[in-house]
């Protein structure tokens, strides 16, 4: 009878591992469409893993793929999904923040609605993406990625009338001063204070609630393909939303 219970309780747990394995879902491949020259597949699109994706002849397509690098697809296409990313593991990092964007607009816009997959219009973004511009004015603690050796430039949003800033090493409590022109809202960060690589900055405007950003220095710029993977794996996210608005904005 023991046997007999025993032989039960191996069979019971082979079924059971059984299940685990054939029920497990796949990885999904989802894709996310940015940019589209094709008229059934609108920029802002979610397609599916087993999603068919046709491409004709002198159409294009631009997507953020599962493993959050971005690709461009041009026709004659024809294929799912699946194929275009398969074997590769899913960056949910980079799908979350990216899916966020699509949805509400992202943490600095929120904009009005559109179609299926995921849904809000982009309107242009207040200000470009860029490896070497530092924004002042932003609420909370940031990340900046900015290019080693660059030029970096100190940008307010065009409602802040202030026309200086301190900026002040919060490390080291070096500090400088910048000047906006009144027909500029970018300024050349302080001669002489020093730009270094995981330092936060505090930004003093008069009247202004302090700001403050941590500078991530990039030696060598990413592809193309690699951006978005780059901005998130640094923690950049203002970049991340700012590169995403200004490509669904450019068409």
């Amino acid at each position: 009878m023991k046997t007999r219970s025993s032989l039960y309780g191996v069979v019971g747990l082979m079924a059971a591992v059984a299940v685990l394995f054939t029920g497990a879902p796949s990885a999904r491949a989802d894709l996310y469409v940015i940019e589209s020259t094709v008229p059934n597949i609108k920029a802002r699109s979610r397609l599916l893993n087993d999603d068919n994706i046709n491409i004709p002849a002198g159409g294009s397509i631009r997507a953020v793929l599962a493993s959050g690098k971005t690709q461009t697809i041009k026709g004659p296409y024809s294929g799912s999904v699946g194929d275009l990313d398969k074997g590769v593991a899913r960056n949910e990092g980079v799908l979350g923040w990216l899916r966020n964007i699509l949805l509400t607009g992202g943490s600095t816009e929120a904009t009005p609605g559109a179609t299926r997959s995921i849904g809000r219009q982009a309107t242009k973004p207040r200000t470009g993406f860029s490896w070497s511009i530092v924004p002042v004015t932003f609420e909370g603690s940031n990340s900046v990625c900015v290019q080693k050796g660059a030029k970096l430039q100190l940008a307010r949003a065009p409602s802040v009338r202030a026309d200086r800033v301190t900026v002040v090493d919060a490390a080291s409590s070096e500090r400088g001063e910048a000047q906006w022109e009144p027909s500029s809202d970018t300024a050349v960060w302080p001669a002489g204070l020093a730009v270094r690589d995981e330092a936060t900055y505090y930004f003093l405007m008069p009247d202004r609630p302090r700001r403050q950003v941590t500078l991530r220095l990039v030696d060598q710029l990413p592809a193309d393909a690699d951006v978005l993977t780059e901005l998130h794996r640094l923690g950049c996210k203002n970049q991340f939303e700012a590169w995403v608005r200004s490509t669904l904005a450019s068409k």
